[in-house]
């Protein structure tokens, strides 16, 4: 494709070709912890793995996992996933399809050691669904 959808210079949300990012604080601090070079490994894999959600996801879903599972309200599923960026390192997100506006939205929530990894996703989860209202 030849661009980038996920800054390297800066977090930031912005939509391109019907994806939309939204970035929040603690990914943010999370991933500026991180050495430049390391920063930039990570920011080309999840241009690599985000651009699949656009086309069949099968990079996605290679590397993505649910390894909890939240009963929400109302027969609801759960979009929360943890997907593997390189050997040390996990994030936590979320992906939303939007058909009404033909988009689909990559909610980036933490990046974190995979030794930590599922207890942080089920911590996320439990913190998500409960504010509004789905646990």
């Amino acid at each position: 494709m030849g661009f980038f959808l996920f800054s390297k210079e800066g977090m930031c949300n912005f939509v391109r070709m019907d994806l939309e990012f939204h970035i929040t604080q603690s990914f943010d601090n999370d991933i500026k912890s991180l050495s430049e070079d390391r920063r930039n490994k990570i920011t080309d894999e999840i241009n690599l793995v985000s651009g699949s959600l656009l086309n069949g996801r099968t990079a996605f879903m290679d590397k993505a996992s649910m390894p909890h599972i939240f009963n929400l309200k109302g027969g609801l599923d759960s979009s929360l996933y943890l997907v593997k960026v390189d050997d040390e390192k996990k994030m936590v997100v979320t992906v939303d399809d939007d058909p009404i506006f033909d988009k689909v939205s990559l909610t980036l929530f933490r990046l974190i050691n995979d030794g930590d990894a599922e207890q942080v996703y089920k911590e996320v989860g439990e913190q998500l669904y409960k504010s509004i209202g789905l646990l």
